[in-house]
């Protein structure tokens, strides 16, 4: 295939590994690839994968799938401890990254391919609806990127420990038929420590051959000599001789800690470990990584909506597990042997593989060590309490020590500054993710439009105080929720506004007297006796709060609840203010820094020459008219329609549903 200084193709894969491997072979089965027109980035085109693959998975699914022809052993028992168990009505496979990769090779050798032999080190780049390539002084727009390429990872918290599955095995022959052909060995921890937590793990090929491999989860890797020595110790034990055909060794990571790479959107896609289809404690991906490139299929077909793989409940499991692995390797082998001992191998793969219920998991933790746990949790919290403090209950708790020494003042200060410098910039920057080209004409059109859309504002108030008002609170929980989930990773539509409607709600109703004057300033009136009590607004608190950390479970939902609660002992102005710059400021401020990719200098002087004019605009009212803080709202309510419409396209284009 011929390139010109910019080609437009419909697919390009960044690496060839597991993950755009199986995502290839899945376009492929779907009758997606097709004619067409296909980049490979790949650093050795020609390279062999030594890798293999093992996974769990039911026999009928594997047959019905393009797996059933690389498929090369199958396994129907396990042995785990002292005990072999069925696997009905699933089954252990094995298949060989070289196998896998030569597949996806000859899928593409019949299609219109493009392959560069280098490593694309370049961060995602768009233009218009495409994802833009550029390497070797061409240019390449595609409508999907795979990118298979390695991640690298956040720092890790100290309660995020960086362990390592580190293995060395020998493929070996006996004369002798000393292995059961269908059953495998899971873990057997009848082996040395060495201060880490290590097994042996054994792959029966057949009656006379089989993969023995000795794994080590810990810090440090295991050395050729020592797996030497305890491949050979544990043979001679067994009475097993053998002659070595081939050998196998990697290291797998085990971190709990964030991936620190782009977020896949609609159009550039990340895969396999880039993509968190790596489970931390145990190493697994195949099977994940496979259910996410059906998942991207569906997606591009218009069969389904695309979720990305978001922390729950199961990374907290891996998080206390890789502690205790990490303080307590001596311990490893007490865990595993108890998991394997107490349930059912089938019970075990289901908990591994994410798909039990709360029920199923209690069970599976009841037959754990239950004091090792119970201390790794407390730690853990302990651990973890410092990243429950967000700016906005920092900011709250000052404020508050402020009102108690009688310097409000201080606070009222930091206050002003902080709208100057973050509330009101986060909203004068649309004109970069709106435009672009934000200067000439198009600017000039750009701030009519913006202009218009603040007049239609004053006009609903003007014809009607109520819909103005019920448009301005609709909007802005909306656009509240929205801010904060998208900041979490946790955006959906309805939760945006349920969540939008439990903040400025619990603001709002724990300031009910406050609040009805400023209404009545909106020339809103409302009966004093629907005035919501203290104790209903503190049930609202309270009682959402509970809902939203049980219904999102997020550490940050967590502040955001306190916080809410906390500014309730202070008046309603400074308590929305806080409210409004140190969370919702904030989190729009990084999403478009994220996007724009500029320093935060520079985005406040590209967003000064709007500042400056709201800032002129605001004080030429005060000047000539007194101002009450109902009709600051309505100013507010003016300024913030045409963003909160300009925020929504960019959350959506984000998310690649735009």
């Amino acid at each position: 295939m011929k390139s010109t200084s910019s080609t437009y193709i419909d697919y390009a894969f960044l690496g060839l590994g597991c993950g755009n491997s199986l995502m290839l072979l899945q376009l492929a089965e779907e009758g997606l690839l097709a004619g067409k027109h296909i980049l490979v980035i790949e650093p050795d085109s020609n390279g062999t994968n030594n890798r293999t693959f093992c996974f769990w998975m039911d026999p009928e699914r594997v047959r019905s799938s393009f797996l059933f022809g690389l498929v090369e052993h199958q396994w129907t028992k396990v042995l785990a401890g002292d005990t072999v168990q069925e696997l009905e009505p699933l089954r252990y496979y094995r298949i060989s990254g070289k196998g896998l990769t030569d597949q996806a090779r000859s899928i593409l050798a019949k299609e219109q391919v493009f392959t560069i032999e280098a490593r694309y080190e370049e961060e995602p780049a768009f233009e218009d609806d495409f994802a833009k390539l550029s390497i070797g002084g061409v240019s390449f727009h595609t409508r999907y990127v795979f990118d298979n390429r390695p991640p690298k990872y956040s720092p890790a918290h100290v309660s995020e420990s960086r362990l390592f599955q580190s293995f060395y095995g020998w493929e070996i022959a006996s004369q002798a038929a000393v292995f059961d052909p269908a059953c495998f060995t899971m873990m057997d921890f009848k082996v040395q420590q060495d201060g880490a937590t290590q097994f042996m793990y054994v792959l029966p090929f057949d009656a006379h051959r089989a993969l023995v491999e000795i794994t080590r989860f810990g810090e440090e890797n295991i050395s050729s000599e020592l797996a030497t020595q305890a491949l050979k110790t544990y043979l001679e034990e067994r009475s097993i001789g053998y002659e070595i055909e081939t050998r196998e060794q990697g290291v797998i990571p085990m971190f709990c800690n964030d991936i620190s790479v782009n977020k896949s959107t609609r159009t550039w896609i990340n895969t396999g470990e880039r993509a968190g289809m790596l489970k931390p404690s145990t190493g697994y991906s195949f099977e994940r990584s496979l259910s996410y490139a059906q998942q991207v299929v569906r997606e591009m077909k218009g069969q389904a909506t695309l979720n990305p793989r978001t922390k729950t409940r199961f990374s907290y499991y891996d998080r206390l597990l890789l502690q205790l692995l990490r303080d307590q390797p001596g311990k490893g082998s007490l865990i595993f042997t108890q998991l394997f001992k107490r349930n059912s191998a089938n019970s075990v793969f289901k908990f591994l593989d994410e798909r039990s219920t709360v029920t199923e998991d209690l069970q599976i933790l009841r037959s754990l060590p239950f004091g090792l746990f119970i201390r790794a949790a407390l730690k853990d919290a302990v651990w973890r309490c410092p990243r429950l403090l967000s700016p906005l209950l920092v900011a709250t708790v000052l404020l508050l020590l402020f009102q108690t020494l009688d310097v409000m003042y201080i606070g009222y200060w930091a206050l002003a500054i902080g709208f100057l410098v973050l509330g009101i910039p986060h909203g004068a920057l649309d004109h970069l993710h709106a435009l672009r080209q934000p200067y000439g004409w198009n600017m000039l059109g750009y701030v009519f439009v913006y202009v218009a859309l603040g007049a239609l504002i004053l006009g609903l108030f003007y014809r009607s105080p109520w819909i103005g008002l019920l448009s301005f609170l609709g909007y802005s929980m909306w656009h509240f929720g929205e801010a904060d989930l998208a900041h979490w990773n946790l955006r959906k539509s309805w939760n945006s506004l349920m969540w939008g409607c439990y903040v400025l709600g619990g603001i709002l109703v724990s300031h009910a007297p406050e609040t009805v004057q400023v209404l009545r300033e909106m020339k809103v009136s409302i009966p004093l006796d629907s005035v919501p009590s203290d104790s209903m607004a503190y049930a609202w608190i309270l009682l959402g709060g509970v809902f939203f950390m049980g219904w999102l479970r997020k550490g940050a939902i967590v502040s955001s609840v306190l916080s809410v609660y906390l500014l309730s002992a202070l008046p309603l102005i400074p308590a929305f203010a806080l409210f409004f710059i140190f969370q919702h400021s904030l989190h729009g401020w990084k999403k478009i820094k994220a996007m724009s990719l500029k320093s935060d200098l520079r985005l406040w002087l590209n967003a000064l020459p709007f500042t400056l004019g709201a800032v002129v605009l605001f004080g030429l009212n005060t000047y000539y008219a007194s101002i009450t803080w109902g009709q600051v709202f309505i100013f507010l309510a003016a300024l913030s329609f045409p963003h909160v419409v300009l925020m929504a396209t960019l959350y959506r284009k984000s998310s690649g549903r735009a």
